[in-house]
């Protein structure tokens, strides 16, 4: 029986070391052998606040 599991990723751009979104959800995804069949949705939301843009992900997918 597969199992149901969440991960988050967020970027600001105001780090250095920061790495965009999709670089970030690629790298996971390849890691961790997540494939079309393994993966359920991904959800992007950005907002700002005192001038700083956030952009967050969540990505959901299955494991057995």
């Amino acid at each position: 029986m597969a199992s149901v599991f969440t991960k988050h990723f967020q970027y600001t751009g105001t780090d250095d070391y920061d790495t965009s979104l999709d670089e970030q959800i690629n790298e996971f995804l390849k890691r961790e052998g997540i494939d079309d069949k393994r993966l359920i949705s991904i959800k992007y939301a950005g907002h700002s606040a005192t001038g700083v843009n956030t952009y967050s992900a969540l990505v959901v997918y299955k494991k057995d």
